[in-house]
Order: structure tokens, then sequence, then C-alpha cells
């Protein structure tokens, strides 16, 4: 299994994602996704939706791009048709990115743990280090979706949802009270396909919660009578995307793949909910091991850190497509 013992955490995310979704390791396949460029600082990996390119931005820090072809391969953020980061695009002024901040997957910190679930569509990244509480701490974790996803439009579409706007800032994937320019990426306009996304577009990932809250909360009665699970979405903001300028007003803008959501669990402590899936006692490991479910399912915790909601990747080919 890749040991992630760099220095660097864009260093230890090259290693686990190169062995996973490209060379295979041990008797596990490569999920078939193939390498794009690699080079000092930056790396970028291809699947048939479009390009994710890692660039090494400090220790703890990368900064994530998306395009659609790459045509020079000789820098750590390659020359490309499309490129784009969170609100920024070739051509225009703004100077956000989409940043991934994890200063506990680096370094010789202790207690390093990553989950890699994908296919060679989409691949659903969580990673945490420094920590033995089973509900990490800001800072301590963070997760990645990246690759193909359902667009409002109809067809596919590919996206990367992760990280903040800011550097050495908490990371987000789903929380809804996110105001500010939210940081996700899309290629191209979710409604009609287009390059054209307006200016600053975002995005996030969106999961329904029961409560009014939509932060993760430290209630102790969690025992929904039934599961409910709901296919975690992609909400943009931005006047091209939701009509508004006004980051509040965020729009439905697809479906996401292999995420579901439980709305009596999204906004709870994992270590409320894993003894509510049965699980009586959990440990760390328990954070990154699949549930059996009643219904025959297997679901994986995908509960990065405290600051964001929490939803269960789904091992069920179906929640996939």
């Amino acid at each position: 299994m890749p040991s992630a013992t760099s220095q660097r955490l864009f260093d230890n995310l090259r290693l686990i994602l190169l062995a996973c979704l490209v060379n295979g390791y041990g008797s596990k396949p490569a999920a078939g996704w193939t390498i794009g460029h690699d080079v000092t600082n930056g790396f970028s990996l291809v699947s048939a939706g479009g390009i994710i390119n890692f660039v090494h931005s400090a220790n703890g820090q990368v900064i994530l791009y998306l395009m659609e072809t790459i045509t020079d391969g000789t820098t750590s953020l390659a020359g490309g048709y499309n490129r784009r980061s969170g609100p920024w695009a070739d051509g225009s002024s703004v100077t956000g990115r989409q940043y991934v901040y994890c200063p506990s997957f680096y370094s010789t910190t202790a207690n390093k743990q990553w989950c890699v679930v994908a296919d060679d569509r989409t691949v659903i990244v969580q990673f945490s280090g420094s920590v033995t509480d089973i509900d990490v701490p800001s800072n301590n974790g963070a997760a990645i979706y990246f690759g193909e996803y359902q667009p409002a439009f109809g067809g596919t579409g590919f996206c990367c949802l992760a990280g903040s706007m800011s550097t050495n800032a908490i990371g987000i994937v789903f929380n809804p009270n996110s105001t500010s320019t939210l940081p996700g990426t899309v290629l191209r306009n979710p409604f009609d396909g287009t390059v054209n996304q307006g200016a600053s577009p975002g995005f996030r990932g969106g999961l329904a919660v029961d409560s009014a809250a939509g932060a993760v909360t430290g209630k102790s009665r969690v025992a929904p009578g039934q599961l409910r699970p709901v296919r975690a979405s992609i909400v943009g903001s931005g006047a091209g995307i939701s009509g508004s300028t006004s980051t509040n007003a965020q729009a439905h803008c697809g479906v996401l793949r292999g995420l579901l959501g439980e709305p009596a669990l999204a906004d709870c402590l994992l270590a409320n909910v894993l003894p509510a899936l049965g699980k009586s006692s959990p440990t760390m490991q328990d954070r990154v091991l699949p549930i059996s479910m009643p219904n025959g399912q297997q679901w994986v915790p995908f509960y990065a850190t405290t600051s964001d909601l929490g939803a269960f990747i789904s091992l069920d080919p179906a929640d996939w497509e």
C-alpha cells in the first residue's frame, strides 16, 4: 500500500493517486486513468471527460486546475485548452484559485489515513493525519471529488469539488453556509454546455439535511427509523450560473456520481452516525471502511472533517451511473 511519507502534500497525493488510478498496487488494479504530464511540482490525470492538474503551492497545500486538452506539458501548470480553477479561467483577471490545504497529511505527522474510491470516470478521495479522533477537526483532514457528474442540461460534465478560495484555509466539499465565492471548478457551463460561464463562477457539493442548522452538530439523537439516501448534487453561483451576482443565490447544477446523502445523518458527527448504523464502538479505521447496510448495499463514510457536512460513498454500481 502506498505510504504518504513526503514532506509535501503534493508528493503524497501524487503517490496515492498514481498508484490507485494509473499504475495499480499489490493485487489492486488501476482505476483506468492516464497521466497527462508529470514534472517537478505538477502532474495531471486524464479521463475521457477531462483533465485535472495538481500544482504544488506550499508544503501543506496544492492548487487544482481543470482543462480539456494539454498543449504544453513542460510546466507545473500545463498549457491547455479551457483551463480553469475556481473562479479563474484563462483570460480572466481573477486572482482566486481552488486550493486544497491539509498540513496534517505531509511531513512526519503520525496517523495518516487515506481512502480512494474510483472508476475510470470519477474519483473520490479523502485523507487525514495527526489525529486519532474519529471526528477529524478542521485542517487535519480534507477530501476531493473530481471527474464526471451529470449536468443539469443532460449528458456528462467534468468537475472538481474541494478546498477553498484562500490559502491556508479550511476546505469544504458540501458546506451550504458558504456565502463567499464557492471554490469548486466545472469545465463547462452545466446548463448549456458552453465554455463561457460568466464572471467568477463557483461550485460546491449539495446535500439535503433534516435540521435547520446546515452545519455539523453534536446532536445525540441519531436514530433514523428509515434511511432515505439521496444522490449528492452540485450547486453553483455566479451570474452566468445562478443568474444572480449574489453568492447566496445558488442554483442546482447537476448530480454527482457515487455519493449519497442521508438527510438525518448529513449534519451529524460521525462518532454518532456509525453507532446508529450498527458500529457500536467505532474506531478511527471505521472512518474509511465499508458499512454493510440492511438492504445489502455497502457505504463508505465520507465525513472529511467536522467543518463539512457528511455523506457516504456507495459501492453499488447503480449509484455511479
